[in-house]
């Protein structure tokens, strides 16, 4: 039955990849796929930006390194075996900009990489990465988030700036979170508000983590999908989330170019984050692939085209990325070890030769 199931959910990926790419312009699509031959061009400063997966989270690396000296006084320290550490050994970097923040959406990463843009206004989200920046399991004791989290402006930009080589991981959060959040909205109180992710990050301020939130959230959202009225609204949370995701993007990407106009971007496709394998019990699982899925492949799409003005800008397919979930039992979408590899293996191939 397991095997049956998994056949017929990667059909229906594979149905939603070609509705999403089906109308792209040739150009694009052979760009992102053409892989040179020989040598990989040296890049002596590479920085890396994202969420989770560009973090390391789910390696059996990251703990470790979060563990180490450095980390004690550094947040931003190099997993080894992520796709950013192997791309970074082998392009021959001198010096690596681990920027990536477990949970960062397109909305923070724009924030610090802008200094006229302040977000959405809520504080709990930087309040959670804040506590993530002091001890495991620490708590953020300031008393202005915002202000706090915006001192990081100064060294994602110089990340930038000193960068010959980025790359540019994010959105995941962005709709998953809006769509938890409306799921959240609706066993509260039946209807769902323009910004629904406020409701999360206010949950997350009286639970005291982000992860008891989310935890709480993911219940909610199983209710929800029970209740078939209710599925088109959380459809639609996640493409409003995936419209405001598109603005977003647009500004980092011309960000980073108005910060360093030489740069080497890289974009990090989404992988198949949401498939499951043969051990996983996909039996309830179809509608968090149908709802989820459309979202991501029209965000590979964007930025599969949108950036194309700029020379020196790779988008990179990272489909058949192994993920926990897909090796596993576990719902995980993360990256395994052999997935970090895979993945620093197709950024490799898109690279300029030497």
């Amino acid at each position: 039955m397991k095997r049956t199931m998994k056949k017929l959910i990667a059909v229906l990926l594979a149905a939603l990849m070609l509705a999403s790419i089906g109308s792209l312009p040739a150009f694009a699509k052979t760009r992102s796929a053409a892989a040179g031959t020989g040598k990989v061009k040296t890049y002596n400063v590479v920085t890396s930006f994202g969420d989770s997966v560009a973090a390391g989270v789910s390696t059996s690396t990251y703990e470790a390194a979060h563990k180490t000296k450095e980390a004690k006084t550094n947040y931003f320290v190099r997993v080894p075996g992520t796709y950013i550490d192997r791309v970074a050994t082998a392009v021959k970097a001198k010096k690596v900009y681990p920027m990536a923040q477990p949970g960062m959406r397109s909305e923070e990463l724009r924030m610090l990489l802008t200094d006229t843009y302040n977000g959405d206004g809520h504080e709990a989200y930087v309040t959670n990465a804040l506590n993530g920046f002091t001890t495991p399991g620490g708590k953020y004791k300031g008393k202005d988030p915002v202000k706090d989290y915006l001192k990081l402006r100064t060294l994602y930009q110089k990340s930038v700036k000193e960068a010959d080589l980025v790359t540019l991981g994010i959105g995941f959060n962005d709709v998953w979170f809006s769509i938890l959040a409306a799921a959240v909205e609706l066993t509260e109180s039946g209807k769902v508000s323009k910004m629904p992710e406020l409701s999360l990050f206010k949950k997350a301020e009286q639970l005291g983590s982000m992860g008891k939130a989310l935890k709480q959230a993911e219940a909610a959202l199983n209710t929800v999908l029970q209740i078939a009225p209710y599925i088109p609204v959380i459809t639609e949370a996640g493409i409003e989330a995936k419209a405001r995701y598109f603005v977003n993007y647009r500004a980092i990407v011309e960000r980073i170019y108005s910060l360093n106009p030489d740069v080497t971007l890289v974009a990090i496709g989404y992988h198949d984050a949401l498939l499951p394998g043969d051990q996983f019990d996909a039996s309830n699982f179809l509608d968090y692939l149908a709802i989820l899925q459309p979202s991501f492949e029209a965000m590979n799409a964007y930025t599969m085209v949108r950036p194309t003005l700029y020379g020196t800008y790779y988008y990179v397919d990272m489909h058949g990325t192994e993920t926990v979930m897909n090796s596993s039992k576990t719902w995980d979408p993360h990256p395994t070890d052999a997935g970090h590899k895979y993945m620093a293996k197709r950024i490799l191939e898109v690279l300029p030769k030497a």
